[in-house]
């Protein structure tokens, strides 16, 4: 686990993992309603307000508007895709926590690790904070792994792309006449290949080869 640096996605190695982080930080935005966006953008502190603001599309000291706030944040990631972005920004008080806490297990903290310190962060932060926190190392770190695999508050929600590859048709069953055809393209790359074979034996004799 790394402190938040602008443009950079930590806990993420790939452009597929990055794939996957994206996608499930829209599952779960999309679960956070517009107040609690708001809280938790309103608590940010000052060295964050202006950067998050950037990524969430709003102007520079937007946040010290409450009114609709909520709305906005979500209509700005919404239109800019910037999922990531924002839920790392959002959640980025509640992961320095977790840094602190956890200490030299923070590196890669394992499930019994994250049970410690989590229930301190929710109560901190809340557990918006603490489920955007976690999905950004659910690709990377295996106890956050495990963590949004089998704790139910940390699931992503299923109604999100979360998967990396699209999901693949049933093959289609091959008919009568694929296989058919088939059938006779195998016959006819024999027939090419023993031909060939015959070519060549014919040569080695007329080269004294045999």
């Amino acid at each position: 686990m790394y402190t938040f640096a602008p443009d950079i996605v930590r806990g993420v190695s790939t452009s597929k993992e990055q794939i996957l982080i994206d996608r499930r930080y829209a599952a779960v935005l999309a679960t956070i309603s517009d107040d609690s966006l708001a809280a938790m953008a309103s608590a940010l502190p000052e060295k964050l307000r202006d950067p998050f603001a950037k990524v969430a599309g709003l102007p520079a000291g937007a946040l010290s508007t409450k009114e609709g706030l909520g709305a906005k944040i979500r209509a700005g990631f919404n239109s800019r895709k910037s999922f990531i972005n924002v839920g790392v920004l959002l959640s980025e008080p509640c992961t320095e926590y977790c840094i602190e806490e956890l200490g030299s297990a923070a590196d890669d903290p394992n499930v019994e690790h994250l049970k410690t310190t989590l229930p301190g962060a929710i109560e901190k932060f809340g557990l918006d904070a603490t489920r955007l926190m976690a999905i950004q190392y659910s690709a990377s770190l295996n106890g956050f792994k495990q963590l949004v695999a089998t704790d139910e508050r940390f699931m992503v929600p299923k109604t999100g792309a979360t998967q990396i590859a699209p999901t693949l048709a049933p093959a289609k069953k091959d008919s009568k006449e694929d296989l058919e055809k088939r059938r006779l393209r195998r016959e006819r790359q024999e027939k090419e290949r023993e031909t060939k074979r015959q070519a060549d034996l014919q040569r080695r004799i007329a080269r004294n080869r045999v």
